[in-house]
């Protein structure tokens, strides 16, 4: 679970409240999202994120932020996150493939239209590597730029706790 110093540079821990502000944050005032949950039968944005908020608080982890150096270079590393959509329509049978191995989604150009500034992803620094919890499509829209040999205008920030791939929880089957 070493991280290469080369690519991440610890900027603060942080608590479980800004982890959750952060993610909040980053999809709370996205149109498609609420039209997404409600369609879903989800009364609000809380209510539809409850499912994996819950658990990952729950692991009761250190959370520190990371400025991330090159995300040209780094993100096409890191790792999908155990969710269903992603899991049935992207990986093509791999278990947490890296987003250079991603079957590409074609939401992921819309983002990258918009990717630019200052972003903030949620992820678990696991002994496979960063397997991301909250990013999935930026992450999707800048491995494509990669990939293209595209330039990006931004600053890429991960909110990260160190988390043993068995402790992560997966969401690709209800438990009900």
């Amino acid at each position: 679970m070493e991280l290469d110093k080369k690519q991440f540079k610890i900027i603060k821990p942080l608590t479980w409240e800004k982890v959750f502000e952060i993610w909040k944050n980053s999809e709370i005032n996205e149109e498609h999202w609420a039209e997404y949950y409600k369609k879903e039968g989800f009364k609000s944005w809380e209510d539809w994120r409850n499912k994996y908020i819950g658990p990952v608080k729950a692991l009761n982890k250190e959370w520190r932020l990371f400025k991330v150096i090159d995300p040209l270079k780094s993100v096409p590393n890191f790792r999908g996150g155990p969710y269903r959509g992603w899991s049935k329509n992207f990986y093509e049978g791999r278990d947490l493939p890296t987003f250079a191995e991603i079957k590409e989604n074609p939401a992921v150009a819309k983002y990258l239209e918009n990717l630019h500034g200052e972003i903030t992803i949620i992820a678990w620094n696991t002994d496979i590597g960063v397997v991301i919890i909250e990013g999935m499509h930026r992450c999707a829209a800048i491995a494509k730029a990669a990939k293209e040999g595209r330039d990006l205008n931004l600053d890429l920030y991960i909110a990260m706790a160190d988390c043993p791939r068995s402790e992560i929880p997966d969401f690709r089957e209800d438990k009900n």
